[in-house]
């Protein structure tokens, strides 16, 4: 094969000057509107009771020496803590925590992680639709879901587990065209099982079922799994480490802790986290549907296959297992954005004569609807307290942002205007931003 069609050989006939430079603009954009909204005001709120285990964690990585290797092997207050391996808590020693711990420093590293995974989910997207529109539109679209806004900003290793997921991603769709990304797809995966092991586990599973169906041939290349196993090979050295010193029950702590809540629990789970994304997830979850649907009937192309390998694996999994905490779905978002971004790019793209879907509409009206009327309600029947007016006046104007905005779309979508896509995007990116402008973000409050 022709070396010139290496990525960082570039054929110009391939990726004329004017393409490069959109991409690179595209980078420069996404990174910076998800460094506004993931950065600004993270000192709004005071740290939640599973961050502050998150801070002791860092504090006391911090002040041990870097040269001694003690800081390899967490501690909480002196004792073994084996719930969340050491890379990620190390990463969040860089915000300069050793004496000091505010809200905002904490918080500050993986809020940077969080922003950095946008760009590279639009190249996620990039590789496998190749096309410029779906792509920045799922980055946007991912961007805008209040998941990941939330759990991107709170110091709990979410925003460092979503850029090593999707950097992971990003490297086994390179991997296809070239076995020298597989050394960072090994890479990759090391700094997720270094962050979060049971998420590592999963994802490392989904992409092999992705590679079996979509590239098969990869998997019986020696080459492939060269570059992985030296990838792979500083995690496995930890954990050897770890398991040296504190044997089989450090294991059960990294992959079995996090099913606490037991298997009788079961019924429960298959609630809990469909009823987060409904929840959450509007209203981008109106198209990821569509975006499904068209993808089922697309199976011959890989993207179609990783959208529901992605997001049908990943999320199937979740559902059933009883897990401790919400944020294990968070690596399940950046399928559904992809599906989102795909159908609105679909129908951006329709002929005139093709009627939008009409539950679009409906949907959003009704959303409308209802979030004007808890607006109303909150204005009415909390009581009047100078000390929370503020607070609570950017509350109803929050949710007033909202409303307007999903008005505006359906009508847009009724008059067959393409702009509402345009419309949407910008009336949630500023929704967000009075979001994160309140104390209230966090989700730690009455009104959340």
């Amino acid at each position: 094969m022709n070396s010139k069609t290496f990525t960082w050989h570039p054929l110009k006939s391939l990726h004329p000057r004017n393409e490069t430079w959109r991409s690179l603009c595209s980078w420069i954009g996404l990174l910076a509107i998800a460094l506004i909204l993931l950065g600004f005001n993270l000192d709004s709120s005071p740290l939640l009771d599973s961050e502050r285990i998150i801070s002791q964690l860092v504090q006391e990585t911090a002040q041990k020496s870097f040269l001694s290797g003690d800081w390899l092997f967490p501690t909480l207050e002196g004792q073994p803590y084996h719930q969340h391996p050491v890379l990620g808590l190390f990463l969040l020693t860089l915000s300069g925590v050793k004496d000091e711990i505010t809200p905002g420093r904490i918080r500050f590293i993986g809020a940077i992680f969080a922003s950095v995974s946008v760009p590279l989910l639009y190249a996620v997207a990039r590789e496998i639709f190749v096309l410029w529109q779906p792509a920045i539109l799922s980055a946007l679209v991912y961007l805008m879901l209040f998941p990941v806004v939330r759990w991107g900003r709170l110091a709990m290793l979410d925003g460092i587990v979503l850029f090593w997921s999707i950097l992971t991603v990003l490297c086994v769709l390179r991997s296809r065209r070239d076995f020298r990304w597989s050394l960072g797809f090994g890479l990759s995966l090391s700094g997720l099982f270094l962050t979060q092991g049971l998420i590592g586990y999963l994802i490392t599973v989904l992409l092999i079922i992705f590679l079996a169906w979509d590239t098969p041939r990869l998997l019986s290349s020696i080459y492939f799994w060269v570059g992985v196993s030296l990838g792979v090979l500083p995690a496995l050295t930890w954990y050897w480490m770890e398991w040296l010193v504190y044997g089989q029950p450090f294991l059960n702590e990294v992959f079995l802790h996090s099913l606490e809540r037991g298997w009788h629990n079961f019924f429960r789970s298959l609630t809990d986290y469909p009823l987060a994304i409904i929840k959450y997830s509007w209203p981008w979850l109106i198209f990821a549907i569509y975006g499904v649907r068209l993808a089922c009937k697309s199976l011959n192309w890989g993207w179609a296959k990783l959208i529901l390998v992605w997001g049908g694996f990943y999320g199937g999994i979740i559902f059933i297992l009883p897990l401790d905490t919400m944020s294990y779905l968070l690596p399940f978002y950046p399928a559904l954005a992809m599906a989102s971004g795909l159908i609105l790019s679909e129908v951006n793209n329709w002929p005139d004569d093709r009627p939008y879907p009409q539950s679009w509409p409906l949907i959003l009206l009704s959303l409308s609807g209802v979030i004007s009327i808890i607006s109303l309600c909150i204005f009415f029947n909390f009581p009047f307290d100078f000390t929370l007016l503020s607070d609570r006046l950017l509350l109803i104007l929050t949710l007033i942002a909202i409303a307007f905005t999903w008005a505006v779309t359906s009508a847009l979508i009724i008059r067959r205007n393409p702009q509402f896509i345009t419309v949407l995007l910008w009336g949630m990116y500023v929704s967000l931003l009075l979001v994160i402008s309140s104390p209230y973000w966090t989700g730690n409050n009455v009104y959340f």
